[in-house]
């Protein structure tokens, strides 16, 4: 086994039980009250499916990640939070990022055809019908749809890849290259799904505004004073009128930033995007304003992120969903 990410491996089967992977964790222990989502268990579910051939004990939860996406579709909609009573939450996002999330894991189901790929194939199906009767314009959902659509109908992704451009072009100006009015969770993932765009269409409209406002990503967010990624935080992100809060800062945002880099060198073979990609990468271990190592070198886990005094010791999925989806990137360069 590949020792580089055996214990983060581990500890992803750690916090899964037989319903799903957990959601948060107080330090490296489960924290069953607060339940599991949707989010998670499809991105635990990709995980799977790339690293299972070198970690075959991911075999073991690739059915339970599968299966809890399935209880996850009702006559009204895909829910996204399960209780830990095991009853899901009314207040879901009607059409929320976590159709996209389950899309793309069930395209890469289909796309290695397992057991489970017919099965797949009829749940994408009935989710993507679901969702496209509900035709969100809302940015955000269409970069993980068309994730989604990668390697399953693709033939709609220029249906939402046109309207993430239109969206881009609305918010843009000489100083603003963005999709929002401000810079929050999950970045990476917007120029992300353009670059998928033009990878399945080769329309160069998406790749100039992918990379675009990846270049402008790139200079507001590496910080040349501290020689690192400065990623904004949650306490009110970045934003367009000049406003950077860079605490709480969140390892999504170093993996998602991750994947754009290595998919930009990928496409472009630009150097620069190959080195960025590594610099994103090292804010897990120590390349960050607080130079603080966010891996549990024990444990495997990731810490859930930190302010401006100290490490928040929590170490729930989607951090550590995020280093494991970086680490895939980084294979590529």
């Amino acid at each position: 086994m590949n020792q580089k990410i055996k214990k983060q491996i581990n500890y992803l089967i750690k916090i899964t039980d037989k319903i799903g992977i957990i959601e948060h964790c107080s330090f490296d222990q489960p924290n069953y009250s607060e339940g599991y989502s949707v989010d998670d268990n499809a991105r635990a579910l990709q995980i799977c499916l790339r690293f299972k051939n070198q970690y075959p004990i991911l075999e073991n939860v690739f059915p339970i990640y599968f299966n809890f996406l399935t209880s996850a579709v009702k006559d009204d909609g895909l829910y996204n939070d399960l209780d830990s009573d095991l009853k899901w939450k009314n207040n879901f996002e009607i059409s929320g990022e976590h159709y996209g999330r389950t899309l793309a894991a069930l395209g890469e189901t289909i796309k290695i055809k397992s057991s489970l790929s017919l099965k797949a194939i009829n749940l994408f199906n009935h989710i993507y019908n679901l969702f496209s009767e509900k035709k969100s314009s809302h940015h955000r959902v269409s970069a993980q749809i068309i994730l989604g659509l990668k390697n399953y109908q693709s033939k709609d992704i220029k249906f939402w890849a046109d309207s993430l451009v239109n969206q881009y072009l609305k918010e843009k100006n000489d100083h603003w290259k963005w999709f929002e009015k401000t810079l929050s969770y999950d970045i990476g993932r917007l120029p992300l799904s353009l670059l998928t765009a033009y990878q399945i269409t080769n329309d160069p409209q998406y790749l100039n505004i992918a990379l675009e406002s990846l270049d402008f990503l790139t200079k507001t967010t590496l910080n040349k004073r501290f020689d690192c990624f400065v990623f904004p935080g949650n306490k009110g992100w970045f934003n367009k009128l000049g406003c950077h809060v860079i605490f709480d800062q969140q390892p999504i945002e170093a993996g998602s930033i991750t994947e754009i880099y290595s998919l930009a060198f990928q496409i472009t073979k630009n150097e620069k995007y190959r080195e960025l990609a590594l610099k994103s990468f090292a804010w897990y271990s120590g390349d960050n304003i607080l130079r603080a190592n966010m891996i549990d070198s024990q444990t495997g886990g990731i810490y859930d992120g930190f302010n401006e005094k100290e490490i928040n010791h929590n170490q729930g999925s989607e951090s550590v969903l995020s280093y494991l989806f970086a680490y895939d990137a980084i294979q590529y360069l």
